[in-house]
């Protein structure tokens, strides 16, 4: 059995916990550590997980974090395979998507988050929050064209792993009080996702 260390309510402990949906793993126990519930900063779990986030999965010997390696692990490992390809340039784009959403989707979706919704006010001040929405404006033009090529999901025509790296931050982006572009294959994506029980579950029901 898994244990996975997260809340519910954390993005990146959302997308893994949609993905244990779309693949039909249930053999999990998940405690719910992070903010509002069990500390990251104690010795025990600093021993796990130094970086002190979430999530966390032990799997016997194994302590993975970082929420893309964790969804790479578990799909490699329980399939089904077009969620995460053998194919080598197959995977690569999903591989391409996965860090893009680490290294450039995540920052304004992320400081539109805090200060809109969790009122940090580290990201509360106007010029913060409107060069945030630039941000994610930014990074939604170029998902968006990229869906309008794909004409289905964000590595290619089928689902992986890659849409539940991003989407969760499509969700923010659609769920958040912010004046939004539109963007017609983004928001096509977005209703396709809707369709999908684990997408409503796990991102939809658990709010922004």
């Amino acid at each position: 059995m898994y244990t996975i260390y997260g809340r519910p309510n954390s993005s990146n402990v959302r997308k893994v916990l949609w993905l244990c949906e779309e693949i039909g793993l249930t053999d999990y126990e998940r405690l719910d550590y992070g903010r509002g519930f069990e500390p990251v900063d104690t010795p025990d779990y600093v021993a796990l997980n130094p970086n002190k986030v979430v999530p966390t999965l032990i799997d016997g010997d194994l302590v993975l974090w970082e929420s893309n390696a964790i969804m790479r692990y578990l799909a490699a490992k329980h399939g089904p395979e077009e969620f995460y390809p053998a194919d080598l340039i197959a995977r690569a784009k999903v591989d391409m998507w996965m860090d893009w959403q680490l290294t450039t989707l995540i920052t304004g979706v992320r400081e539109l988050f805090q200060g809109l919704h969790v009122k940090d006010t580290a990201y509360t001040a106007p010029e913060q929050l409107e060069q945030a929405g630039k941000l994610a404006t930014s990074s939604m033009e170029i998902l968006d064209a990229n869906l309008a090529n794909t004409g289905g999901y964000v590595a290619g025509e089928t689902f992986t792993i890659a849409d539940c790296a991003l989407a969760v931050f499509v969700h923010r982006w659609y769920a958040l009080p912010i004046e939004r572009q539109e963007f017609i294959a983004l928001e096509a994506y977005y209703e396709r996702l809707k369709e999908r029980e684990p997408f409503r579950k796990w991102i939809i029901d658990q709010g922004v």
